[in-house]
């Protein structure tokens, strides 16, 4: 018999599942439409391509614009002959640059310019990068008054470039240890953070409020008091479904925690967007500034079409909601197998999150481009008609400018779900969409899948992490004699907050796939995570009575 079960068992995303065993194990009612496996095909193919062709084009523009885009520091040192001509050993400069409160904004940026290409001129490579780097940091830290003494000769000594960075290194290596940590913190204690991140949101109003009335502000006060109210009445709302938000995070985390290497891509996405970011920006800047024959102040001869402007925020959103999506995706396939065929789901770099990946990649891709491209073209609208408002307070824009809010946060939150089943069972976009919604109409479980109490609780954490990250990154800074506890405890808040993030975003994706999992097949659940199992259905049950019934 036991042979005949394995020759049955259905396959998801490539893998050997569990046989659904709907209504025989445990009395879960059956349903009409369940996700099936699909053919290995390269789905939505046209947008996969058009994606890359973006790439390309992106890539096209900075090869061809760039090198026409011409910095003219000639033009600029003759103009500051005058302060800086008389200089040798460059001590006279650092007197003026640092001391004369009477030089403008212009001499400081010209100056620091000019001392960076000095460095880079220096020394090899590698040490000249860590130089720029850290007078780039200290150069920020004094325009936003984190330091004072920006000219202290601490700064100039050789070792100062490695200690920042060793900083910056350590700190960031104890965020990541930080964020995993998270992960059984919260299987530990998953209903204790939930009711704390309700106090933390009412906290946060009532101290708002306290800040506006003691500074005299009113309006700041009577605003941080209605954050506070609203933040009361929603969890007296929601406080009869706080177990039932537990468990889906705990089984998230657990699911998260079996394949910890999933993490690894999302932090990889971080990667991707800022070298996309770098991309973006040489190309746009170099071909608008190009095409609008505009000179070193910005000024433009020629007028730059609207429509290459549009092109370019869209490429902008529609790649960094495509590296976004691909994280998502390869979470759904991995919980999914963790769900079905936990054996395939354990270890750092599962078979589960290697095999899910490589489908978000390759025969997912186009289906992420398409549904991704669908937020990205409405979010592009939305900042356009931010553009538009602040030119012109019109009450018709205002209002296009809700709409189009709300309905990014409708899109997005349909991409999400819609996602679990690209990653689940393979589907095309639109296939994927109709099913998620078939599933969710046939359970009635619309007021389930609007359920946001995790996501609070994530955030909570990720701050909660950040301030955790700074102390230590304050205590590195004293015990390298930097003394810069400012300045490293914003960078380890900072990286805190966005590791932590990362990781948490991870779990908030397998969120959502538990829910898609429970919603068709929670019989296999019961067979392969029989306690978890066992706390959900009650759970569930006691938290949505109309909605769950089994």
């Amino acid at each position: 018999m036991e042979s005949n079960l394995k020759d049955s068992l259905p396959v998801v995303q490539g893998q050997s599942v569990g046989a659904s065993v709907y209504g025989h194990s445990a009395g879960y009612p059956d349903i009409q439409s369940r996700g099936q496996h699909q053919p290995k095909r390269c789905n939505d193919v046209f947008w996969a391509i058009l994606f890359y062709l973006q790439i390309a084009g992106m890539i096209c523009c900075a090869a061809i614009f760039l090198p026409q885009l011409e910095l003219d520091f000639e033009q600029a040192q003759d103009g500051y002959n005058g302060y800086y001509n008389d200089d040798k050993n460059g001590e006279e400069n650092n007197n003026a640059y640092y001391g004369d409160d009477n030089q403008n904004a212009a001499d400081d940026g010209y100056y620091y310019n000019r001392k960076m290409m000095e460095i880079v001129n220096g020394g090899n490579v590698m040490h000249s990068l860590m130089k720029v780097s850290t007078r780039s940091l200290f150069h920020v830290a004094k325009i936003t008054g984190m330091v004072s003494d920006p000219s202290d000769e601490r700064m100039l000594q050789e070792e100062n470039p490695n200690a920042l960075f060793l900083l910056i290194g350590l700190t960031t290596v104890g965020a990541f240890f930080i964020s995993i940590a998270s992960l059984g913190f919260m299987i530990k204690y998953a209903e204790g953070l939930i009711k704390t991140s309700l106090f933390f949101n009412m906290a946060l109003g009532l101290v708002a409020s306290v800040a506006g009335f003691a500074s005299g502000s009113t309006e700041a006060g009577i605003m941080g008091l209605i954050f506070f109210l609203m933040g009361a009445c929603y969890a007296w709302m929601v406080w009869s479904r706080i177990p039932f938000a537990a468990i889906n995070l705990v089984t998230a985390s657990s699911a998260i925690k079996a394949n910890i290497g999933v993490t690894v891509f999302a932090y990889g996405a971080i990667v991707m967007n800022g070298l996309w970011l770098v991309l973006w920006s040489a190309a746009t800047y170099s071909t608008l500034f190009v095409l609008g024959d505009c000179d070193a102040e910005g000024n433009c001869n020629n007028e730059i079409s609207g429509l290459y402007v549009f092109l370019f925020v869209l490429s902008l959103y529609w790649t960094a909601q495509v590296i976004k999506n691909v994280v998502h995706t390869t979470v759904a396939g991995t919980v999914g197998t963790w769900w079905w065929t936990p054996i395939e789901a354990q270890g750092c770099c599962s078979k589960a999150v290697r095999d899910s990946h490589n489908r978000a990649m390759t025969s997912s891709f186009g289906s992420i481009c398409l549904g991704s491209l669908l937020v990205a073209i409405i979010q592009t609208l939305k900042s356009f008609m931010e553009s538009a408002r602040e030119s012109d307070d019109g009450a018709l824009k205002c209002i296009a400018d809700c709409l189009l809010g709300c309905l990014e946060q409708l899109m997005e939150l349909f991409n999400e779900w819609a996602f679990v089943y690209v990653g689940l069972y393979g589907y095309s976009f639109v296939d994927a969409a109709k099913n998620v919604v078939t599933l969710f109409k046939q359970r009635g479980w619309t007021a389930i899948i609007t359920d946001y109490i995790v996501d609070r609780v994530l955030v909570m954490i990720s701050i909660g992490n950040g301030i955790i990250v700074g102390g230590v990154a304050a205590l590195l800074s004293y015990s390298l004699a930097l003394n810069l506890a400012g300045v490293a405890f914003g960078v380890g808040f900072v990286v805190g907050v966005i590791l932590s993030m990362v990781v948490l975003g991870v779990v908030s994706s397998g969120v959502n796939t538990i829910i898609v999992c429970y919603a068709e097949d929670p019989a296999s659940f019961e067979i392969n995570h029989y306690e978890l199992s066992v706390r959900m259905r009650e759970t569930w049950r006691s938290a949505h009575p109309q909605e769950f019934k089994y």
